[in-house]
């Protein structure tokens, strides 16, 4: 099988297999199963160059598998960056979960598991196998978590690598000739007055209303009482930080957008800001024209 390389917006990519699979559970009868599929990456590391048909089939065959051994509680999937920030995609259910003596040959090809003591599963036994072949031909490697009764895990990861990010090369092809946020509400949490001072200054004349506030306690508050579209999240406060600061307005209002911004670009730190809910990260020092990228990006 040939590999082709193309460009895959994560995003589409999953809301695709999210609508597939909706219609799938209504044709097998298994609406019950709650099901959610999510790209857990920054917008500017929602596209990559993979090769995105295999990458389709590959979750097709996992969700199926994990629709076939799970008859309740829910199935999950996606992607998300792990320590080393490398890009780890997975499929998640609360299935029947691999009995230990199969854990061993469950790749090899016609294995089959049984649905109960007395009825053998229908299918081929290929779907892992069909899975392990694609991943092995890209080049990357999948293993799993899985205990009996509870459900199973499967993780995997491909070669890709990331385009048309803010950070990239032709930034100027990708921005606006006119920013213009009017009517939009933006909350800077900062305790760093310079840095205020700088933000403002590049948000203005924007059609922008800023508040501010140098504590994360001020803009849980401020978040509960006003209406505010985004909000622009220092880590470092000097009373809760933004990740908890983050984490109770995301409680308030899940849709209210939250972009961390940080001194610390460490890959954990990356990872900690979606953890608790914020939807995006730039770090300091602040550029000032990928700082109005994210803003049209989110303000959208």
């Amino acid at each position: 099988m040939a590999i082709h390389f193309d460009d895959c917006n994560l995003k589409t990519f999953f809301s695709e297999l999210t609508l597939f699979f909706h219609e799938f559970q209504i044709r097998t009868d298994k609406q019950q199963i709650a099901f959610s599929l999510q790209a857990l990456c920054y917008s500017s590391e929602l596209i990559i160059k993979t090769d995105s048909v295999k990458l389709k089939q590959i979750f097709i065959n996992l969700l199926s598998n994990a629709f076939k051994f799970t008859y309740d509680g829910r199935i999950d999937g996606g992607c998300r960056f792990d320590d080393n920030h490398n890009l780890v995609f997975y499929v998640s259910d609360t299935g029947i979960g691999i009995p230990h003596d199969k854990q061993n040959t469950i790749f090899d090809r016609f294995i089959k598991l049984n649905q109960d003591k007395n009825k053998l599963q229908e299918g081929t036994g290929l779907g892992l196998a069909i899975v392990k072949g694609l991943i092995d031909l890209l080049g990357g490697k999948i293993w799993f978590e899985s205990e009996p009764g509870k459900g199973s895990t499967f993780y995997f990861t491909v070669p890709y690598k990331f385009e048309n990010t803010f950070e990239n090369h032709n930034m100027a092809e990708k921005v606006p000739v006119n920013y213009n946020f009017r009517n939009k509400t933006i909350l800077i949490v900062e305790d760093d007055y310079f840095n205020t001072q700088y933000i403002m200054e590049v948000l203005s004349n924007k059609g922008l209303t800023i508040i501010n506030t140098r504590y994360g306690k001020d803009a849980v508050e401020i978040a509960s009482k006003q209406h505010i579209d985004l909000i622009l999240m220092d880590i470092g406060l000097p009373d809760i930080d933004g990740y908890e600061a983050a984490r109770q307005i995301k409680m308030q209002n899940k849709n209210l957008k939250i972009i961390a911004q940080t001194a610390y670009a460490a890959n954990t730190d990356r990872q900690k800001s979606l953890d608790c809910g914020c939807d995006d990260y730039i770090s300091k020092p602040l550029k000032h024209e990928l700082l109005l990228l994210l803003l049209n990006e989110h303000l959208k």
